[in-house]
């Protein structure tokens, strides 16, 4: 296991950024995420770069793989491989790495949580993470690609989405990455109260975490609980429960404007309204209004 280096000298994302000879076409900066970041490397050079120690965990996920051979210097052990498309590599906070790699354009999305996030969230500060590469996890691999989704549509899907995203991240890391494997064990509860807040409270933005204290939960208990008893996220519900809404409105407010629809209902526009609507319902509102 690579020691660690203190926190004073670890650098952030962005400062990590300023230090490789890479350019990232796209990142989460300004969505308002908090201790979670998205960046998106398209079409990268020839590189032989080293990247310093992060406060973060870094999980990298290779939607195009290069044609030819990776080698990747982590903790203190070298790894030259043939990575295939759609695999990951995951570095732990507080490592140092190097990537090698020649000519052919691979592009990568990188998913970093702080340390510190992390350990709040899966209530288990100080778990050892080992470093791996060349990784097929078919739920990393889909967490991976809605966060490349969410990228691309500007964050479209809001707070509660990358709080929920983060959570799934976290659980998944752990399952594939601890030296230890957690207990499973999550007590009983019933989360009804949050279900009750989102119910009545749908149009605004609700984080995670008010609905975990809400429900004296850990995040992560919140999520599993949840989906227990619902059969679904507390993100995924919040859209149904927004849908519905609009549902009524578009029959009983024949004239209303789908714009003003969108922000009285909590999404981010009406292209953000339209395209949930029309991916819960099968139509577009207009068609839906205009046939019912």
């Amino acid at each position: 296991m690579h020691p660690k280096k203190t926190q004073t000298e670890l650098v952030t994302p962005s400062q990590r950024l300023q230090s490789v000879p890479v350019t990232c076409s796209k990142h989460s900066d300004h969505f308002g995420w908090c201790g979670f970041r998205v960046e998106d490397y398209r079409d990268l050079p020839e590189s032989d770069f080293a990247s310093p120690a992060m406060d973060h965990h870094l999980l990298v996920y290779h939607y195009k793989a290069l044609e030819g051979d990776f080698t990747h210097d982590c903790a203190g052990h070298r790894t030259t491989t043939r990575l295939q498309t759609r695999q990951l590599s995951f570095i732990p906070a507080g490592a140092d790495n190097h990537w090698t790699f020649g000519c052919g354009g691979p592009s990568a999305l990188h998913i970093l949580v702080h340390a510190e996030c992390f350990d709040e969230i899966t209530a288990s500060s100080g778990m050892e993470l080992r470093d791996d590469f060349q990784v097929t996890s078919p739920q990393l691999q889909n967490i991976a690609a809605r966060l490349r989704i969410e990228l691309e549509c500007d964050g479209s899907s809001g707070v509660l989405f990358a709080e929920t995203m983060m959570e799934m991240v976290c659980s998944a890391m752990v399952a594939q990455f601890s030296a230890a494997k957690p207990s499973l064990n999550c007590q009983s509860c019933k989360v009804a109260l949050a279900r009750d807040l989102i119910e009545s409270e749908y149009a605004r933005t609700i984080h995670l975490s008010e609905l975990a204290h809400l429900c004296d939960l850990s995040q992560s208990q919140l999520l599993r609980a949840f989906k227990a008893e619902y059969g679904t996220s507390p993100h995924q519900y919040l859209l149904a429960r927004r849908v519905n809404e609009a549902k009524d409105r578009l029959l009983a407010y024949h004239r209303e404007p789908l714009a003003q629809m969108s922000v009285d209902l909590g999404f981010a526009d009406q292209s953000h309204f339209t395209r949930q609507f029309t991916r819960s319902t099968g139509v577009t509102p207009h068609h839906f209004r205009s046939h019912k």
